[in-house]
């Protein structure tokens, strides 16, 4: 589950602590907070009951190792950090073949690729496809959380393409129960024919 700029931290805080039994990870998503705001919607997200260890953070070392979090999450062009606990799943977005290459080869643990279907985010930019997912998920041997587009119309198309899980915004929070969407997608993720 990535967080939602539509959303307050409170209302995050709200949403998420629904989800706790459905979604494996929850990646706190602010591109623009420096590290001390981070840390604090970080903070409150885990006061308002998110375990630490499902809680990722964008591109922040110092914010993920201060609170003992689940990892970080890199943008495609931002080097590895020198050096952080072992612990810490790191994981990359890519947009391209070469780009989940280089960077699986850098140690990433995981690669979010996107976007796969046609994203209200991403217009006028042609997705990827589950059909070239299926080609990167071949050549590049580490786990890929696939994001853009998905719902419960499309996941199993996913999980067939060799995913190894999903990423989503809107398919559960613009919806008025997003538990039961969360619960949804995971049903049918899990009944997918693979």
């Amino acid at each position: 589950m990535i967080s939602s700029s539509k959303q307050t931290v409170q209302e995050l805080a709200r949403c998420w602590l629904r989800l706790v039994p459905e979604v494996d990870w929850f990646h706190l998503r602010y591109k623009q907070l420096s590290d001390d705001e981070l840390m604090q919607r970080a903070k409150a997200l885990l006061s308002a009951g998110i375990p630490a260890k499902s809680l990722i953070v964008n591109s922040s070392v110092t914010v993920a190792e201060a609170l003992g979090l689940g990892g970080i999450h890199l943008p495609e062009r931002m080097p590895f950090p020198p050096a952080m606990s072992p612990a810490i799943r790191v994981g990359k977005s890519v947009h391209s073949l070469a780009a989940a290459e280089r960077a699986a080869d850098e140690g990433a643990d995981y690669l979010m690729v996107g976007h796969i279907f046609p994203s209200a985010s991403k217009p006028g930019l042609p997705p990827l496809g589950s059909g070239q997912l299926r080609v990167w998920v071949e050549q590049v041997k580490i786990p890929m959380i696939a994001v853009g587009g998905i719902g419960t119309g499309n996941v199993a198309e996913i999980k067939r393409a060799g995913c190894h899980g999903i990423a989503v915004i809107s398919a559960v929070v613009d919806h008025e129960q997003p538990e039961r969407v969360a619960r949804e997608l995971r049903r049918r993720w899990e009944n997918a024919d693979c």
